[in-house]
């Protein structure tokens, strides 16, 4: 099943008073992660009560489509920035339907 649907949840701190610079990071990628092949959804939202805390939502059609996401140029120049203003590694999950 290698075209099955992909569904992300990427949790993302960052340090104090940075969160700017991760929402406009997102602005910039955005448009440019909605444009590739096969992505269904790119969300950012914040943490309710957190000023440090972020969730992006992905849907992609295929492991194929994401794992080119993640070669993309705009996503390999966000990678060497983001260690600038997140307090750590993203956490990224993938889901299952139940």
């Amino acid at each position: 099943m290698k075209n099955k649907e992909i569904n992300l949840i990427v949790l993302i701190e960052v340090q104090p008073g940075k969160a700017e610079e991760q929402i406009n990071l997102f602005k910039k990628l955005q448009p440019l992660v909605l444009n590739e092949k096969g992505c269904m959804e790119y969300k950012l939202s914040k943490v309710a009560g957190s000023d440090v805390e972020f969730v992006i939502t992905e849907r992609w059609a295929s492991s194929e489509d994401l794992a080119a996401h993640d070669l993309s140029p705009h996503m390999q120049e966000a990678d060497s920035i983001t260690p600038t203003f997140r307090a750590k590694p993203a956490t990224v999950l993938q889901l299952n339907k139940v």
